[in-house]
């Protein structure tokens, strides 16, 4: 059997073979640092093969050598794009919001009046709800922080995702769950959509970023959010990217996980204690 034809998936009809599969497994692994039990067979098959199907080409083969090539780089970012799970939506998680208004926003305020500039990063905002929300959580306590020096930093690894984010329009779908209040002050309709009004974009920069890659900053976060990220990396890449993360926070500073990730124990004494198992964890002083 020739490499890259003989087996057909019985939703399409593009050929491929086991080898085509682990490749692209390799490729995002390496690349990406994805585990290979998210990236299963079935994942890779289904998503992958409409990107071979809209380039044209007759099967994974072929595909694979063009998203390696000089030639290919845009549409390796594409084929990113389709295997990343960006699963989000306005106050998801909303302890951690709650928290924030509770814990955080005193300090947040007392830094900002003197002067100091305060970060917050939204490591893996996907199409822009959760680093919205947080826009949204600092402007409901504090209705003059566009007079000071406050910025949420938002990145991802889908350039797709980034651009959705950037427009700040979302499908009534996306709202139908928040209040009305939560609409009529942070929205307005833009024909059958709704749009993230300019007060609250004003506070986002949305970048993209691998974050397995160099991070281009240096300044210290407040407060970080990494959520139902690291559950998508093998353990030793999950490893790595938590602990860059703690000399990112400034001292008190906090980072929020999602409910099913924890810092391992040999990790925390490097900078960090937990403040509520699992999902806040405090720089220490």
């Amino acid at each position: 059997m020739r490499h890259g034809v003989g087996f057909k998936d019985e939703f399409s009809d593009v050929p491929y073979c086991p080898d085509d599969i682990r490749n692209i497994q390799d490729i995002v692994c390496e690349k990406c640092g994805y585990s290979r039990e998210r990236l299963n067979r079935t994942l890779v098959y289904s998503r992958v093969s409409r990107r071979v199907r809209v380039c044209n080409f007759s099967n994974f083969s072929t595909y694979i050598k063009f998203v390696t090539s000089s030639l290919g780089t845009d549409e390796f970012d594409r084929m990113i794009d389709v295997l990343t799970t960006n699963v989000t939506s306005f106050f998801r998680e909303n302890h951690h919001f709650k928290h924030m208004s509770r814990v955080i926003m005193p300090e947040l305020i007392s830094r900002a009046r003197r002067g100091a500039p305060v970060r917050i990063w939204s490591s893996a905002c996907s199409s822009g709800e959760e680093a919205y929300s947080i826009a949204m959580t600092i402007l409901s306590s504090f209705p003059e922080a566009l007079s000071w020096d406050i910025k949420v930093l938002a990145t991802d690894i889908s350039a797709e995702m980034i651009d959705i984010a950037k427009s700040g329009i979302y499908s009534r779908y996306k709202v139908e769950k928040l209040s009305d209040d939560t609409k009529s002050q942070w929205f307005f309709p833009v024909n059958d959509h709704f749009s993230v009004v300019e007060q609250v974009k004003s506070m986002v920069t949305f970048r993209r970023l691998n974050l397995l890659s160099n991070w281009p900053f240096s300044r210290d976060f407040l407060v970080i959010f990494c959520r139902n990220v690291t559950i998508y990396f093998e353990e030793g890449q999950r490893n790595l990217i938590l602990s860059r993360l703690f000399p990112c926070l400034s001292p008190g500073g906090y980072l929020y996980l999602g409910h099913s990730e924890k810092i391992p124990e040999h990790l925390i004494p490097m900078a960090l204690s937990d403040s509520c198992p699992n999902t806040y964890y405090k720089r220490i002083q």
